[in-house]
């Protein structure tokens, strides 16, 4: 008998082993959910899994017998027998195959991999796969996986190619997610005006290059749509622009805004300074017609249906969190959170909303809405995917043991578990000034280190004592060291803890070891930098461009600085929030619609996910007695001013 021939027998057996029970296949953890539908299967061959496996048994060329094993396989996979697919491909010999089965059985091995939720494996072995292939459904099938693949990795515009591709060897193929794909390009890829090669994949790049374009310069999104609709008569994508042009919050610019804030009470000096913003990013020239409320004056209840009678477009605000609870309570949105007696029922609203905080934790947003928010927790949240994008991995929180810093801590925590293991993710707590020492030892492993040192330092001696050594015994050297593993250590205190914490850090670092770099909010920018200034020295921190670029809006802050006194950094940072939701207010329907939509703030690069403005911030870093900035996330044109 041939040797390949006792080889092939040999793989026949193996399998009929592995395969003899069926199992599914393991559940994937933390995968993005996906969005494509499941990917087209090749057409029965009419000939069942079993014959196949017979039939293998029974060939007398090796090469038959391994392919009857391919196309088993390939079965398998249809019917949803991922293990015992993945078994018997795992045995197959693809050098005793000819080029066809064997182009047959890497897409089968790529078909196992997406089952299995491993998209680099799927795009490794889809790689120029196509070309390979002569058959139009195969070809589709191989694009349906690499779009698969890209778009789990969140590599929406290779995601939306491979879905392009697959629609010219599948004319049915859904446009609806390509343009969902493409939905999450980032917009600074449009604003390039990049000319792309071939007619169609060119048709669904004018398309996004002309809305975004539109929306930076407030200009008609009817007629831009209108406008690609004329160029692109034939195009796949007039489904999708004729559903935008019937969207009139689309494409009718907002003209009556109401804005919530609380202008008077304790809370005015914010109100106030996030009104002033407002009006400052009003132009002489616009039609828009702003109207504010005082929610520290006038009741939900009134403020409701004075909304409802002027046919407001949108609705910047509550502020503060106890209006935006009672706003919600009143039934304004139909999702009620909590028990309000004596007020009348209210009628659904129509507006979108853009509130100036967090959402309350039991409250689902609804479509229209968006959460525009300034606080540490939201910072903080924005700032750990910073720290991601510049490479960290493995990062260690320190912070107060509050209920708020705590709280901050689990939601940072499972950010970074989520994308990098549970392996790489401390937090540690000080309740005071008096435990930090100890604390910032224990996170650092210097006290393991200092006892391991203590041991040595014993046996040492006690091996001396034991022989009786009467010489002089050399001085025994040693370094306190601290642990390597982690690349990044991020505070969640404010100015005075981080003054406080930053000096044990310093000393408690290995002398000679890599220098980990210390990472803060902007709750360490304030104003008094002369108080223990030195202290943050070397501390890298978040804050809005507003803040860090001083010529930035420079007219502005010297007109607001002599109106509103004191021009302290929180009134900087309100006034800038309060110019931004007015900037938002007309790119709501599109900045909601088009997450990869991006529009360059006083407050920071803003941009829409699951109905929250997330804020890219500047980064800047005390330099002894100054401040300098690290990275910018808007950048300064003289446009602005």
């Amino acid at each position: 008998m041939p040797n390949k021939f006792v080889r092939c027998i040999f793989v026949f057996a193996a399998s009929a082993v592995f395969l003899s029970g069926c199992a599914t296949a393991p559940d994937p953890v933390g995968e993005r959910e996906p969005t494509p539908e499941p990917v087209t299967q090749p057409q029965p061959t009419g000939t069942s899994i079993q014959e196949h496996l017979d039939a293998a048994k029974q060939a007398t060329a090796a090469h038959e017998c391994y392919e009857h094993l391919v196309t088993a396989a390939t079965q398998m996979l249809d019917a949803g027998e991922v293990n015992r697919a993945g078994v018997l491909l795992s045995l197959i010999n693809a050098q005793q195959l000819r080029p066809m089965p064997a182009n047959q059985l890497e897409l089968q091995k790529a078909r196992f991999a997406a089952e299995l939720h491993n998209w680099q494996r799927v795009l490794e072995l889809t790689e120029g796969l196509d070309t390979q292939f002569n058959q139009r459904q195969q070809r589709a099938q191989i694009f349906q996986l690499r779009y698969q693949a890209f778009y789990q990795q969140q590599q929406f515009q290779e995601a939306a190619y491979a879905r392009i591709q697959e629609s010219r060897y599948l004319p049915e193929a859904d446009a609806a997610l390509v343009w969902e794909a493409l939905t999450y390009v980032p917009a600074s890829f449009w604003r390039q005006g990049r000319t792309e090669r071939d007619e169609l994949t060119r048709g669904w790049a004018a398309l996004l290059q002309r809305i975004t374009l539109a929306a930076d310069n407030q200009q008609s999104m009817s007629s831009a749509i209108a406008a690609w609709q004329r160029a692109y008569p034939n195009h796949p994508a007039q489904a999708v622009a004729e559903t935008l042009l019937n969207d009139a919050s689309f494409t009718q610019p907002a003209e009556q805004i109401a804005v919530l804030l609380p202008l008077s009470g304790s809370l005015a000096s914010s109100g106030i300074a996030v009104r002033n913003g407002i009006l400052a990013a009003l132009h002489a020239d616009s039609r828009t017609n702003v109207v504010f409320f005082d929610t520290a004056q006038l009741s939900l209840a009134e403020i409701h249906q004075q909304l409802t009678n002027s046919h407001a477009d949108v609705v910047i605000g509550p502020l503060d969190r106890n209006a935006i609870e009672q706003f919600i309570a009143a039934g304004a949105n139909n999702a009620p959170l909590v028990n309000v007696t004596d007020m009348p029922a209210m009628e659904p609203r129509q507006w979108q909303q853009l509130w100036l905080n967090q959402a309350p934790g039991q409250h689902e947003p609804g479509p229209r809405d968006a959460f525009f928010a300034l606080d540490s927790e939201s910072e903080a949240e924005t700032s750990v995917r910073w720290l991601a994008s510049k490479g960290h991995r493995n990062v260690l929180f320190l912070g107060p043991d509050t209920q708020r810093g705590r709280g901050t801590a689990i939601r940072l925590e499972q950010w970074w578990q989520d994308q990098y293991g549970p392996q790489n993710v401390q937090s540690w707590f000080y309740t005071s000034s008096g435990d930090m020492v100890e604390v910032v030892q224990q996170a650092l492993h210097v006290q393991q280190s200092s006892a391991r040192i203590d041991r040595t330092e014993r046996l040492v001696n006690s091996d001396r004592s034991l022989q009786n050594d009467r010489r002089e015994s050399p001085e025994l050297h040693h370094e306190v060291r601290s642990r390597q593993d982690i690349d990044a250590i991020y505070l969640l205190g404010d100015a005075n803890q981080v003054r406080l914490l930053k000096p044990y850090i310093d000393v408690n670092l290995s002398a000679f070891g890599r220098r980990i770099p210390v990472y803060a909010s902007s709750l360490v920018h304030e104003e008094q930098r002369s108080r223990g200034e030195n202290d943050l020295d070397g501390v890298f921190f978040s804050d809005a461009p507003f803040t860090l670029q001083h010529d930035l809006q420079a007219d502005l802050k010297n007109q607001l600085s002599s109106a509103m006194q004191p021009w302290s950094l929180n009134r900087q940072r309100l006034v800038a929030m309060g110019y931004d939701a007015m900037q938002l207010a007309s790119k709501l329907p599109v900045m909601q619609r088009i997450p990869g939509y991006s529009h360059a703030g006083l407050t920071g690069l803003l941009r829409i996910s699951t109905n929250t403005v997330e804020r890219e911030l500047d980064w800047a870093k005390f330099d002894g007695h100054e401040i300098k900035l690290e990275h910018s996330s808007v950048i300064n044109t003289s446009s602005r001013n």
